[in-house]
């Protein structure tokens, strides 16, 4: 085996399972071991795959390492090595990896996490394009989430070739694409995404995504048409939570907590109910939180207690929601800030509006 091995210059990422198999070592107390003089490395090459891993912590520098970073993808290490390289990069590097070496990072992109890769200061296109590349088919969609937003939070753009090849990828990173990029998101996209993909969208982006998916499942119906609208039910307009209402599609409360509390508050108690039916119960575990509260006190405080849930916080009987906005407007004065109301009793107001 060690002519075959000496002979390899090239990336055997396949064979690295199997290779683990025979050269893995047990961890050894590191403290205590000092480099003998004879293995002191100065060139990454394939006689380091005969080193224990103690060798390798005690022999290999972390700035070695970093410039020669392309005979690592080189040589077939065992994950195991790999683990002891990247302890030494992370250690030369603890507040993250410079770019001059991201870009050259190839294959040993795969062993790093999400956490390591957030410490990064992306600005290379090519740099992004090329981990891509190394990424595909190794279920890495939470790395390559993690490396899109470095990207983009750098002020970085991506071009149609990036967005085609980041479609290969379980969309995880949606939520970090400009509300541009995500108009031109294929649908095919659309149907990868799941549950928690699009959890950091931010109500501008999921306004964008929701009438893209409602086109893109335009010829699925029933049971499989909800299951496939409902991450992006967050940019629903109150018309289109209607029509659901109407199907009794039995929402679960965890996804009506992330609608638009702009297209939840017209939703008259009814249809709350038919939009939940059975986890409409739920509620009063949420009846603190918006949008629940923010809907609760628009509500008849009798006809929240016909629910039997034991919702509070409705309106009492006698008494309105009135929009101060309205009232300043009406009377010439300053319109107040953002959005205001107050409970009013219906008899001060109707004396209020006899002529006298």
């Amino acid at each position: 085996m060690t002519p075959w091995l000496q002979g390899t210059s090239r990336v055997l990422s396949w064979w690295r399972p199997e290779l683990s198999v025979f050269l893995s070592r047990d961890r050894r107390d590191t403290d205590s071991k000092v480099c003998p003089p004879a293995r002191k490395t100065h060139v990454i090459d394939e006689n380091l795959v005969f080193y224990e891993e103690w060798e390798l912590e005690a022999c290999v520098d972390g700035a070695l390492l970093a410039a020669q970073m392309d005979r690592v993808n080189m040589v077939p290490f065992t994950y195991q090595q790999l683990d002891v390289f990247k302890r030494k990069l992370d250690e030369f590097y603890p507040q993250g990896y410079p770019e001059s070496l991201t870009q050259n990072l190839s294959y040993f992109f795969l062993e790093l996490s999400p956490a390591d890769i957030r410490k990064w200061n992306v600005t290379s296109l090519e740099t992004v394009k090329s981990l891509l590349q190394v990424s595909k088919g190794q279920k890495r969609d939470a790395q390559v989430a993690a490396l899109i937003a470095r990207y983009v939070a750098g002020g970085g753009e991506l071009d149609q070739a990036t967005l085609d090849m980041l479609a290969t990828f379980r969309p995880a990173y949606l939520c970090f694409l400009s509300l541009e990029q995500l108009r031109s998101v294929q649908h095919s996209v659309l149907w990868a995404v799941g549950p928690q993909d699009l959890d950091a969208c931010r109500p501008l982006q999921m306004a964008v995504l929701y009438p893209q998916a409602r086109t893109a499942f335009q010829n699925v119906s029933g049971p499989e048409y909800f299951s496939r609208i409902k991450p992006f039910l967050g940019g629903a307009p109150t018309e289109d939570l209607r029509a659901l209402s109407s199907q009794k599609v039995n929402m679960d409360v965890a996804t009506f907590q992330k609608l638009q509390t702009e297209a939840v508050l017209p939703l008259t108690i009814a249809e709350v109910q038919n939009l939940l039916g059975p986890n409409l119960v739920g509620l009063k575990a949420e009846q603190e939180r918006s949008p629940v509260r923010d809907w609760i006190v628009r509500q008849q405080q009798d006809e929240l207690d016909s629910l039997g849930l034991g919702l509070h916080g409705g309106l009492p009987n006698g008494y309105l929601v009135m929009d101060l906005r309205l009232r300043e407007a009406l009377s010439g004065g300053a319109c107040l800030v953002g959005p205001r109301t107050v409970l009013t009793a219906i008899p001060t107001l109707l004396l209020a509006l006899i002529p006298k």
